[in-house]
């Protein structure tokens, strides 16, 4: 069992190099399992279904010029190719090599959203954050430092980080932080990682949370690969 605290959250967003167990993103879930083996705190619990043959089976190939193999982000079991230096990085990506970590960008003063949308960069583990630069405080979002953006995809991502605070058990089944864009309405592409034998999916939805027409019905999650338009 892991206990994230907000402590914990907060140094992902300049290292998850020690993203070795459960979970990390974007799904913030899987931000969680990294913070989970350096904290002590009392905090949610997250339990990861256990990782069988029967689950490994369902795991796609890699393809022939993977240089490094690493477990996929969040309860998943399979394993996909590691990020190589300078390649994007964050909460919904897959894990930076051996010897790197997702860093924010230079310059970048919002590192949580970064991550979230992706705008990190795979980097020496050894340069995680320049000599004199705070962590950014967990209560101090993007657009909280005097923009009023408060779009419901935003609205929905403080609700979700705030209720860590309280939560006693949390259910990764039930965990998902959504995908926003930088006014805070929902990006087109939503998704829920892999948990065990639990295949990860994605979906299209509308600026307001939506689905979108084809992704709404019984076969939305069969195209997990669409790309939204």
């Amino acid at each position: 069992m892991l206990r994230p605290s907000a402590r914990c959250l907060r140094s992902y967003l300049h290292s998850h190099d020690n993203m070795d167990s459960c979970f990390r993103a974007l799904c913030v879930t899987f931000v969680l399992a990294s913070c989970g083996r350096r904290s002590g705190a009392a905090g949610p619990v997250i339990r990861c279904e256990p990782c069988d043959p029967g689950a490994r089976l369902l795991c796609k190939p890699l393809p022939q010029d993977c240089a490094e193999k690493v477990r996929e982000p969040g309860c998943g079991c399979c394993l996909t190719c590691a990020l190589r230096p300078g390649q994007p990085c964050g909460v919904y990506t897959g894990r930076c090599g051996a010897g790197l970590s997702c860093q924010q960008r230079p310059g970048e003063e919002k590192p949580l959203q970064a991550l979230l949308e992706g705008r990190g960069v795979c980097g020496p583990a050894a340069g995680r954050r320049p000599p004199g630069r705070a962590a950014a405080p967990a209560n101090e979002l993007p657009g909280n430092r005097g923009e009023h953006r408060s779009g419901p995809c935003r609205r929905e991502m403080e609700s979700i980080l705030s209720s860590l605070k309280i939560t006693n058990i949390l259910n990764p089944r039930g965990f998902r932080i959504p995908n926003c864009d930088k006014k805070g309405f929902y990006k087109k592409k939503q998704c829920r990682p892999s948990k065990g034998r639990k295949r990860g999916f994605c979906w299209c939805v509308d600026k307001y949370g939506q689905p979108l027409p084809g992704f709404d019905g019984k076969d939305w999650r069969r195209r997990c690969d669409s790309q939204c338009i």
